[in-house]
């Protein structure tokens, strides 16, 4: 889609946006703020799991996923440095809510556990998303990285790792010694929580 387009795109779904919040009497920053404080609302997260709830009528769910969509997509937040297993969760969790399909990110760091990037590595099925260890490695050579961590989304909402979960990051594992660049940790998240192999004790 061209850039014209995607501008477009959002003034449209603006529009929408602010139709539907008239005509629920929401026209003042401060009567926004007061309906999202009465249905428990304070995030992203949140909102997003509000517009996928019974409580949202049909149209304005639709125009709020769009719009997180789109917000998400410009959102250029990134964390510099891992300090812990709790910090990258949360950050992973954040990033990859709501997402309809699987999809693999590797993070590289340096000797600091400076973060040097972050890459999409596969994007799979709604409950599949298939790499092999050789795409993990290659960013990590070129990236001359000493450490790095992956993780993947569930949309089903289970961060339990399958058995495909299980053998790819026991790969993981046995090429990282290989290769002598230290693999830290495999992130499983959700829209609601994340599952660390390093916290549960599976690497």
């Amino acid at each position: 889609m061209k850039k014209e387009e995607l501008l477009q795109t959002d003034v449209d779904l603006v529009k929408k946006l602010a139709r539907s919040l008239k005509e629920k009497d929401i026209v003042t920053f401060d009567s926004l703020f007061k309906k999202l404080e009465e249905v428990g609302i304070s995030s992203f997260k949140e909102m997003w799991q509000y517009a996928a709830s019974p409580k949202c009528e049909d149209e304005l769910a639709v125009v709020l996923q769009l719009m997180l969509e789109r917000i998400k997509g410009v959102n250029n937040k990134e964390i510099e440095s891992f300090y812990s297993s709790s910090q990258v969760g949360c950050y992973i969790a954040d990033k990859l809510c709501g997402r309809p399909q699987e999809e693999l990110y590797g993070i590289y760091l340096d000797s600091k556990n400076k973060i040097i990037a972050e890459k999409l590595i596969f994007q799979g099925t709604v409950n599949r998303a298939v790499a092999h260890p050789r795409d993990i490695f290659r960013w990590a050579v070129i990236y001359n990285s000493t450490a790095f961590f992956v993780a993947h989304n569930h949309p089903s909402g289970d961060e339990q790792p399958s058995q495909h979960d299980l053998r790819f990051t026991k790969k993981l594992v046995e090429a990282s010694k290989c290769m002598g660049i230290d693999f830290l940790d495999h992130f499983i998240v959700t829209d609601n929580t994340y599952l660390s192999f390093r916290e549960m004790e599976l690497l």
